[in-house]
């Protein structure tokens, strides 16, 4: 109650930027009244208080046991309720939606399992100190269930929160939130091994009256709960870190995982597949020979033999790694940042490169080892930070020898990764002309647009409608289409003004990064049409003077009602998502 009271007035002052004592005294009560944090405070600040006075009421009584024993019940409620409303001023109270819900239900159980874990510790001190070795044994065997309980909540609510909060194995690995996550599941782990000692090991040696059971017993506990306050300050900490999903991950190993050998070839697949099939079946035999004592010896022969000789052909789900290798481009595959990618590339790339990315360029020709083709699908096989490592840092050849220069020290970041969402757009726009499946799909860019009738003031609110995208002028009335079945985006080569039920690119640059999409030059690109599902995901060009998807307006509805029944569903964070 007395640190809850200290820590609203720092946080008041801090939120009034108070620089004495009379500003922050006239800040108290704006922010208890007037923000989510002082109202869950008081309100958490007021349970603990009744808790105290019913606690205070709660004495032993021969006379009114059943009073008694409510009154404590009560506080312990209390107590749980305040507890439990520490997820409203955290990250959990901060995020919407459905995803908040769970956030605020799964915190709420987790720190209510820690409360009673956690909180139990000391009780379970003084018992352990004072009783008698058969009644200390006893009480240890009563908290027991009580602490596995709270143990297998706190594991469930705590990969709920890590999935939501952290988001990936790059951001757990990767950012200041996740390793303090880590260092809170290490700790975690460390009080689990000593609550299963205690309980195994030392109890029953205790219930036996075993010479030092009660002071190892008791030493074992204090290093227990000592654990806990510092999972408790690890807490603490990710309260006021920003979660690591929402930050931009550094990648600390040489290597990653990768299934991209597994997926491309069907001989590899199947030699993982034997090999994960022969460790597993020795790791089987391994632990059954452990459970029943018998054997131990030739299983455990058999599995290191499995081990040596399978081993070596899970190597390639295992490739190199670097630091950005998990970093996506910040510019959200805007149209500007395609545009100025477009004209960074005409600068710096096109004499190894080639004008069209093809790897032709007339520096190529002296070159030992030709430069790689941009056009190519194997583009799509590198992430964006992959790449962007190679812009900053250079690629060398197999003899360590430079095969492209990096560019760290004559562009921005900014600029680096505006050239990779040119050489996306452009390696999208190639496959699509030639007609190239590809597994990969690409986001329409974005961009500011003007509508007539419906509220939106950048393509991302265009997000739930099929969009018809249309280079130059608008449509005549055999090429449009109902509101209903699809908005109508204009990219105009000049300024323009919507007409009713359309929009129109408020983003000169949006000519540009829709022509390189289209694989046209920019005075060709007039009277190019695009199709972009609900999603946000571009489907299906048609370039001018072609037939292409559609051959009349009941073929463009026809597609239009094809993408929005089968739109892509790229998940959230996906190797290949360009964009935040």
């Amino acid at each position: 109650l007395l640190a809850g009271l200290a820590w609203f007035t720092l946080q008041s002052a801090a939120i009034a930027g108070a620089g004495d004592a009379a500003e922050t005294w006239a800040a108290l009560p704006v922010v208890a009244e007037h923000t989510r944090y002082g109202t869950t405070l008081m309100v958490r600040l007021g349970l603990l208080l009744l808790a105290t006075l019913a606690s205070l009421m709660a004495r032993p009584s021969s006379e009114h046991p059943i009073r008694t024993s409510i009154t404590l019940y009560a506080s312990i409620v209390l107590i749980a309720a305040a507890l439990g409303l520490q997820g409203f001023i955290g990250h959990a109270g901060a995020t919407a939606g459905a995803a908040g819900n769970s956030l605020l239900l799964s915190e709420f159980l987790h720190l209510l399992a820690a409360g009673l874990w956690l909180g139990g510790l000391l009780p379970l001190w003084i018992s352990l100190r004072v009783l008698p070795p058969a009644a200390a044994a006893s009480v240890c065997l009563r908290f027991s269930p009580i602490a596995l309980a709270c143990v297998l909540v706190l594991a469930g609510t705590g990969l709920v929160q890590g999935v939501q909060l952290i988001g990936s194995l790059p951001a757990l690995f990767g950012t200041r939130y996740g390793h303090i996550a880590l260092l809170k599941i290490g700790l975690f782990l460390c009080a689990l091994v000593l609550a299963t000692v205690n309980r195994l090991w030392l109890t029953d040696r205790l219930a036996a009256a075993v010479t030092d059971a009660r002071r190892h017993l008791l030493i074992s506990v204090s290093i227990e709960t000592a654990i806990g306050l510092a999972i408790v300050t690890a807490a603490a900490f990710l309260a006021s870190t920003v979660p690591g999903a929402h930050q931009t991950p550094v990648w600390p190993f040489s290597w990653q995982p990768s299934l991209l050998a597994v997926q491309q070839d069907p001989d590899i697949r199947h030699q993982v597949l034997l090999s994960l099939l022969v460790i597993g079946v020795a790791a089987l035999l391994m632990a059954a020979a452990l459970l029943w004592r018998r054997f131990r010896q030739a299983a455990l022969f058999v599995f290191l033999v499995a081990i040596i000789w399978r081993a070596p052909s899970l190597s390639v789900l295992i490739v190199e790694a670097y630091p950005t290798s998990f970093q996506t481009s910040p510019t959200g595959f805007s149209a500007a940042a395609i545009a100025r990618g477009q004209a960074l590339f005409a600068q710096n790339c096109v004499s190894c490169h080639g004008p069209e990315g093809e790897g032709n360029g007339p520096a190529a020709a002296g070159l030992q080892i030709k430069p790689a083709d941009l056009t190519q699908p194997h583009i799509q096989e590198h992430s964006d930070g992959e790449m962007f490592w190679f812009l900053s840092h250079g690629i060398e050849d197999p003899e360590g020898r430079e095969a492209m220069p990096g560019f760290a020290n004559t562009l921005s970041a900014d600029d680096r990764w505006a050239l990779i969402d040119y050489v996306r757009a452009h390696n999208a726009g190639v496959a699509i002309e030639q007609d190239v499946a590809s597994e990969v799909p690409v986001r329409a860019p974005s961009f500011p647009i003007a509508c007539n009738g419906l509220a939106a003031s950048t393509t991302a609110d265009l997000l739930g409608h099929a969009v018809l995208v249309v280079l130059g002028n608008p449509p005549s009335n055999e090429a449009t289409v109902p509101a209903k079945d699809a908005v109508t985006l204009i990219v105009p080569p000049d300024a323009a003004k919507p007409t009713a039920g359309s929009c129109v690119a408020a983003d000169p640059a949006a000519w540009n990064a829709y022509a390189v999409l289209a694989d046209l030059p920019l005075d060709e690109a007039a009277g190019t049409a695009l199709l972009v599902d609900p999603n946000g995901w571009l489907r299906a060009v048609q370039r001018p003077g072609t037939t292409g998807v559609w051959r009349s307006r009941d073929d463009l509805l026809a597609a239009i009602r094809g993408i929005c029944t089968h739109p892509v569903n790229q998940p959230s964070g996906g190797f290949h998502e360009h964009h935040h």
